[in-house]
């Protein structure tokens, strides 16, 4: 079977308070909480990290203040890939004012839950955010990826669709929407989704991609191949475009445009083992088998846990065998 390349996206939003880039000298605690506020903004996380934790130290931040200290620390420290720390600063930012509709500090540590692959305690989190703020559109996004990741796909449906009601031209919960429709099975209403994002973003190539994967599935290769095409025309060196428009020439019977196709994918990126085991299918149908064996072989090089490449090379060294023996 063809590997085809399916794109699911996760929202990552950090919620913080925009500042702008003026230095503040350092004289106390709200110095250093302000010019930690900074540094984040600026993508200076280690920066960041160090005022906030003098600034706490500091004891001259009011309730508020210590909250958000404590969350932005977060924020640094989930950008660093921290999601232990990130979670227990967000945790105490929560415990500091219990009863305060801290929205943001619980969908944060959804975020961090996330993650690290713990999809029932993000959820709980997101869904505790989604009840002090019903508005908050990521959060209904990111509890639709969690329940997708769960397999629920119904629940993902409803939080996309919740997200998009609020944000009608949200690409990315389209995106995922149409993603959780494909392995539904309901490939229009995938198609339908796909369509909305290039509605809203024409050159976006990654859906045209998705979207062409369905006209494959559909049998619509036409269809499929014009959206390989726009792909490539707005993103000439995207590879996986070339691999899956050669996929569709390959079923078509047209083994030489596949093979154009799969050549120009590992030009690209030669380490794609999916475009030289694609392309040792067609050489094989085209009875060149030593190329065929190569690109198997390369394939496997790549990936030695490639089943297919495998599979496929076995076969062709049987059907040269019997081909030499025939002669």
């Amino acid at each position: 079977m063809k590997k085809i390349l399916l794109v699911t996206f996760l929202s990552l939003f950090l919620m913080s308070c925009a500042t702008s880039p003026k230095r503040v000298e350092q004289t106390g605690g709200l110095d250093d909480f302000k010019a930690a506020k900074t540094a984040l903004n600026q993508g200076n996380n280690d920066e960041a990290i160090r005022l906030f934790t003098k600034a706490i130290a500091s004891g001259e931040l009011a309730r508020e203040q210590l909250k958000t200290a404590y969350k932005f620390r977060g924020n640094a420290l989930i950008n660093k890939g921290y999601y232990d720390r990130a979670i227990a600063e967000y945790s105490k930012a929560i415990e500091i004012d219990p009863k305060s509709k801290y929205a943001s500090a619980y969908y944060n540590r959804g975020l961090a839950w996330h993650d690290k692959g713990d999809n029932d305690k993000a959820i709980a989190d997101y869904t505790k955010a989604i009840e002090i703020d019903p508005k908050l559109v990521n959060a209904y996004y990111n509890r639709g990826f969690a329940w997708h990741d769960k397999g629920d796909n119904d629940k993902a449906i409803a939080d996309y669709t919740k997200a998009i009601e609020i944000n009608p031209k949200y690409a990315a919960a389209y995106i995922n929407r149409g993603n959780v429709w494909r392995d539904k099975g309901d490939y229009d209403k995938a198609i339908a989704d796909y369509t909305k994002v290039i509605e809203i973003n024409p050159q976006f190539p990654l859906v045209y991609i998705n979207r062409g994967n369905i006209w494959y599935v559909k049998g619509d290769y036409d269809k499929a191949i014009a959206d390989c095409t726009a792909a490539i025309e707005i993103d000439p060196n995207y590879a996986w475009a070339y691999n899956n428009r050669g996929n569709v020439w390959y079923v078509k019977g047209d083994y030489d445009k596949a093979i154009a196709n799969y050549t120009q994918a590992i030009a690209i990126n030669s380490k794609l083992a999916q475009a030289y085991n694609n392309r040792g299918r067609a050489w094989k149908e085209k009875g060149d088998y030593d190329r065929a064996i190569a690109d198997f072989s390369k394939a496997i090089e790549i990936d030695p846990t490639y089943i297919e490449a495998h599979k496929y090379r076995q076969k062709a060294l049987e059907e040269k065998e019997k081909a030499e023996k025939g002669r």
